[in-house]
């Protein structure tokens, strides 16, 4: 029977030209299926990526926001120096600065970080809280480095102040 139904199918060229183009259709359609999956689990992969950055992207643009604001609030108040920069903070609170000397200059990549040492005599601790709270809360990028109190012997409710800060800023 075999040979029979061999006979018939190789006799008939119509025929066996149609088996051939449909198992060739086949083989066609089956690998173009698995690659139809392979490419949609790549683009699911690919969209998942797609959200992850996007949710990084508007993360930093709040950031750069954020970082913009604040050196605009820099750009605003303008100082040259670290002196500069505790006599105006010290005007605006109405201390009287027994000294304020002028120590390093580092760079940093990008910025340049000056330091400052500030002496303020019979000071209460009422005006130390009130400079230490303006000073944080300023606008100016400054960081206290040391503080150092002690009692003037005449009144022991009175201090002499030491600060070391430093001003960073933009080369």
């Amino acid at each position: 029977m075999k040979n029979t139904s061999w006979n018939i199918i190789s006799s008939d060229k119509p025929t066996l030209i149609a088996m051939i183009i449909s198992v060739i259709l086949l083989i066609l359609i089956l690998t173009l299926l698995t690659y139809i999956n392979v490419f949609e689990r790549k683009n699911n992969t690919l969209k998942i990526q797609l959200n992850e950055m996007r949710l990084l992207k508007d993360e930093l643009l709040n950031v750069k926001n954020i970082v913009e604001t604040q050196e605009k609030k820099i750009d605003i108040t303008k100082v040259n120096s670290v002196v500069s920069a505790i006599e105006q903070t010290l005007q605006d609170i109405g201390i009287k600065a027994t000294a304020i000397k002028p120590l390093e200059k580092k760079k940093m990549e990008g910025f340049h970080q000056e330091d400052a040492e500030l002496t303020v005599e019979n000071i209460d601790l009422n005006k130390i809280v009130n400079l230490l709270y303006k000073i944080e809360n300023s606008p100016l990028p400054i960081k206290i480095k040391n503080v150092a109190l002690r009692t003037t012997f005449e009144n022991p409710n009175m201090f002499i102040l030491n600060i070391t800060a430093s001003l960073i800023s933009k080369t």
